[in-house]
């Protein structure tokens, strides 16, 4: 937790990681559990992110209406994509269901998912999970 504390203030640098390809295909994309969602009768996922509560927001919030949450309408590969991200299914698997259910060819189903969740990651949607071995840069 003071990690987690010292990587929000800047005062500590994340450590330096030597993944490679082949260890990014087996991690495991986690979903953020404070994140709620929900799937439309068009298997669209519908994400309701909560507003962050800082203390500009709280001000501004108090000037103008300003709602308490966000809602994001993924498409259909982003609901897919989603859907998979369930910390029971490795990157690599992932790609190959790309690859199976949109006719996609192995490089660019990695390219537009690695793009994809690197965004999502950013903005903390999602987080991944690292199998032990691979930790601290160990193979």
């Amino acid at each position: 937790m003071l990690n987690a504390l010292l990587y929000k203030l800047r005062l500590k640098k994340r450590p330096d990681s030597d993944f490679n390809r082949r260890d990014v295909l087996k991690a495991l994309p986690l979903r953020n559990q404070l994140i709620k969602w929900e799937v439309d009768d068009k298997q669209e996922v519908s994400l309701v992110i909560p507003q962050k509560q800082k203390f500009f927001i709280r001000i501004a919030a108090k000037l103008f209406t300003l709602p308490d949450k966000r809602v994001i309408v993924l498409d259909d590969v982003g609901s897919f994509v989603w859907q998979l991200c369930d910390g029971h299914n490795t990157v690599g698997h992932v790609v190959k269901q790309l690859c199976n259910r949109y006719q996609m060819t192995r490089k660019e189903a990695e390219t537009s998912l690695f793009t994809y969740m690197r965004q999502l990651g950013k903005r903390g949607i999602i987080g991944f999970a690292v199998p032990k071995d691979m930790k601290g840069g160990k193979k």
